[in-house]
């Protein structure tokens, strides 16, 4: 065999690698997007559903951001449980990670972890309200890497879309007939839109 033919087959050889090896990336990327969950219902259909289906760790710095969160309003209710915002545990939430700003940042979609919860004496109107549930959206800094808040609501729903504002994905939240889209702006999502269905 020449030269010239072993230079073909060789470079015959690595397009048909490049083109299986670009193949196998996409299909990893498109099963990792499918794999992420991007709907979490508060009250799910079934007993025992999970709400949040693959839960990470929180980071020390996710867990000071939500302890931040139990200080004030109707969260004061933590005191007649004998305990503190700051000595809120990570049992107490369940986390799962979700890409709203391009695949290199991984953001927070959190949950109260149900079970964990209800243990307590009186959890009712404090972590657990009488319908739906809480929700926290944390961010990782541009700069700092420590996590930030970017959304704490309640709802029944939540909901990631594809649709993006200033590079974030918006999130819209329903509420029985009631759902409200919110858009990221500079630091945080903001309520953008409110729709009722008529019953």
């Amino acid at each position: 065999m020449g030269m010239k033919q072993s230079f073909c087959c060789l470079f015959l050889a690595m397009l048909v690698a490049n083109v299986i090896g670009g193949s196998a990336r996409g299909q990893n990327s498109a099963n990792d997007r499918e794999i992420e969950q991007t709907v979490f219902d508060a009250e799910p259909d079934h007993p025992g559903q999970m709400l949040v289906k693959r839960s990470v760790k929180i980071p020390d710095s996710a867990l000071q951001v939500l302890r931040d969160t139990l200080t004030g309003g109707t969260f004061n209710c933590l005191k007649a449980m004998g305990t503190t915002p700051a000595q809120a545990p990570a049992s107490w939430f369940r986390a799962s990670a979700v890409h709203l700003n391009g695949p290199n940042e991984v953001d927070l979609i959190v949950l109260a972890n149900v079970p964990n919860i209800e243990k307590l004496p009186s959890p009712e109107g404090c972590l657990l309200p009488a319908h739906g549930g809480r929700f926290w959206v944390l961010g990782p800094g541009i700069a700092s890497g420590r996590y930030g808040l970017l959304l704490a609501t309640g709802g029944l729903r939540l909901e990631v879309l594809s649709s993006r504002t200033n590079r974030y994905r918006d999130i819209r939240i329903g509420s029985g007939r009631t759902t409200d889209l919110y858009k990221f702006t500079v630091q945080q999502y903001q309520p953008a839109e409110k729709k009722t269905e008529l019953q």
